[in-house]
């Protein structure tokens, strides 16, 4: 069974995070939260990145799914737009990924940890 993976951050190390490890079985993506984008522009996002290029899946973000959903490869993952990280529920993920480069301390970690 895979582990379900989040990503908390998807500037340019979220980004690339997921489209490195989007082909291991062992992970299942489900959720993003990054405050400065909605569902469509993270989608377009990991879909033209300026260095690596148009990627080798769409992302998509709209006709068809909830506005705060995007779809890569017939799977849905959640989005969302919290800045603080108490106010994301990770209940569904087995594992976080740490990318906004703001939890730089273990005090600041911690609501991940309760």
């Amino acid at each position: 069974m895979a582990l379900k993976v989040g990503i908390n951050g998807f500037g340019r190390m979220g980004r690339l995070a997921l489209r490195a490890a989007w082909d291991w079985p062992e992970l299942e993506f489900v959720q993003i939260n990054d405050p400065a984008g909605d569902a469509a522009t993270l989608a377009h996002l990991l879909t033209f990145d300026s260095v690596h290029g148009i990627w080798k899946y769409e992302a998509t973000a709209g006709t068809g799914l909830e506005s705060n959903q995007m779809l890569i490869e017939g799977k849905r993952l959640q989005c969302t737009q919290n800045r603080a990280i108490d106010d994301t529920d990770w209940s569904g993920c087995d594992i976080v990924i740490e990318a906004s480069g703001v939890m730089k301390s273990k005090a600041k970690l911690q609501p991940y940890l309760d």
